[in-house]
């Protein structure tokens, strides 16, 4: 094929650091990101291919050749490594994009590799420090440009193994002459592969990066302090992915049309609503829509997703712990619900993970564990709504919707249950019995209870293990056993005796319940 001249439009660097913070002086979340322009690639990119047709090519540098295709070096970027890592492993981009678009998006393609050797091209100069990026892509077209036939694909890809820049993924777009100076899609790998392509496919989409909005006391929505942070949505392959390939939030599918309307559910009135973990695909909705905002005219303009995140497929928990360190079950996420707040549909860069266990962690690591639990609530003063999570199985969730910001707490007496463990013994031996307490509220988050004996005989000495202190906490609807440990005086009778253990809310303490033990000496 002839060479022809090639003009490469301009790029955008999104270099995947940890941490960016942009603060902003809105009093809720913002409506665009920072890091990201989204006049790059061109705006009906995405509108004329849902069918990704991609060039992938592997370079390197004339300074320094990287040594391809040789088993134990560093960077043994093989063809076919970068054909599963694009096209055709479990947890490519092509089967990524196929799962998280429900089908919508296509992509497919060939890697050049120059027979095994790369193509060999001048290291990038730099520019204030930066890679000049339009002589990388000029250079390396034309160095391939013999071997391929460019009206076959729509999107290039140019993957060195050697890191050259300081960032490791780079989205923009190129024109081709020879196709009518039309727009193609242009990533480039810099160094390091894990999901990058990945996220960098996201870019030609148009999708911003994920970011969480995060504020001081006292916290989630409103507060001081409140801050846009960049990448800190870590369980969206457009935040601080690492190698992670997470799915994205229920805000962007519906924005682009990749979710059925049926698998999103809005609250409009008081009630308990289900929905399905995010990664099946049954009878139930995926998404549950809440109102969050309205325009001057009343309109609304803004809301809450949620979403039941479990460890299937893209979200599985091998692609959280290549990243997140402790484990997303230690963390978390999958017994609890996300919630992200985002703008009306069509803006794809307010998609904003909220912590709604503000304080939890220290410094940057509070946005770890992100999820609103099971038996808590969250009120909004201004919106005037209260959600919160009232169960959960391995498949689906109830959240309980109330349109007011009176909380949704519900306090109730617990439940004390007694096992034997030794029941009998002599004076002086020690008796012992499993004690169960479920704290009854609905949606009061961890409360404190108290634990008490009631009507002991004199002298004898009754312990519960674990209980440290006056009080022990327990979330709502859920159970904690102790081991109750009773030591009667040597010189006790021999006979039956009787006494009472009681569970009462600590602040509540009207809210109570008693069980008898019946210990016997003989």
């Amino acid at each position: 094929m002839q060479s022809f001249f090639r003009k490469t439009n301009y790029f955008l660097l999104i270099a995947l650091i940890i941490v960016l913070v942009s603060l902003s002086p809105l009093p809720a979340f913002p409506s665009a990101h920072a890091g990201y322009v989204p006049s790059a690639p061109d705006s009906n990119y995405m509108d004329a291919y849902p069918s990704y047709k991609i060039a992938a090519i592997l370079v390197t540098f004339s300074d320094k050749p990287a040594k391809p295709n040789i088993s134990g070096t560093k960077n043994p970027w093989t063809k076919s490594y970068v054909d599963g890592v694009l096209f055709s492993n479990n947890d490519s981009m092509a089967a990524f994009f196929a799962e998280t678009s429900n089908g919508a998006i296509s992509v497919t393609g060939e890697v050049f590799d120059n027979n095994g050797l790369w193509y060999t091209i001048n290291r990038p100069a730099t520019i204030r420090g930066t890679c000049n990026w339009r002589s990388y892509f000029d250079e390396t077209l034309a160095a391939v440009d013999v071997d391929i036939d460019y009206t076959q694909y729509n999107t290039i890809v140019v993957l060195s193994p050697q890191k050259t820049c300081g960032a490791e993924g780079l989205a923009g777009s190129v024109d081709v002459p020879e196709a009518g100076y039309k727009m193609y899609g242009a990533i480039d790998i810099n160094g390091n592969m894990g999901s990058n392509p990945h996220h960098e496919l996201g870019h030609l989409l148009q999708l911003g990066h994920a970011n969480s909005w995060q504020c001081d006391a006292p916290g989630v929505m409103y507060g001081t302090n409140c801050r846009n942070i960049e990448y800190a949505d870590r369980y969206n392959i457009m935040g601080a992915t690492g190698s992670r390939t997470l799915l994205l939030t229920g805000q962007q599918l519906e924005n682009y049309g990749w979710i059925p309307a049926s698998d999103v559910t809005t609250a409009t009135v008081d009630g308990d609503y289900t929905i399905q973990a995010f990664e099946l695909h049954g009878n139930l909705p995926r998404v549950l829509k809440i109102p969050l905002g309205r325009d001057a005219n009343g309109n609304i303009n803004s809301w809450y997703y949620l979403e039941y995140r479990q460890l299937i497929g893209f979200d599985k928990v091998s692609n959280i712990n290549r990243f997140l360190k402790p484990t997303a079950q230690e963390l978390g996420v999958p017994n609890g619900v996300l919630v992200h707040a985002g703008n009306s549909q069509g803006d794809n860069f307010s998609s904003t993970l909220l912590d709604m266990t503000p304080g939890s962690l220290p410094g940057g690591k509070d946005i770890f564990d992100p999820a609103l639990p099971l038996g808590y609530s969250y009120s909004d003063s201004v919106a005037g709504v209260s959600f919160g999570v009232l169960a959960r199985n391995a498949t689906a969730m109830a959240i309980r919707v109330k349109f007011s910001a009176e909380s949704l707490c519900q306090p109730k007496a617990p439940t004390v249950s007694i096992k034997t463990i030794k029941g009998s013994g002599k004076p002086g031996q020690e008796l012992r019995y499993d004690l169960t307490v479920k704290n009854n509220s609905t949606l009061c988050g961890k409360q404190s209870l108290e634990l008490r004996t009631l009507k002991a005989p004199a002298g004898w000495k009754v312990t519960i293990d674990k209980q440290k202190k006056k009080t022990v906490s327990v979330v709502s609807r859920q159970t904690q056993k102790f081991v109750v440990r009773i030591v009667p005086p040597k010189k006790s009778k021999y006979q039956k005796y009787s006494l009472s253990l009681e569970a009462r809310l600590a602040k509540k303490p009207s809210y109570k319940k008693t069980t008898l033990l019946q210990p016997r000496l003989k």
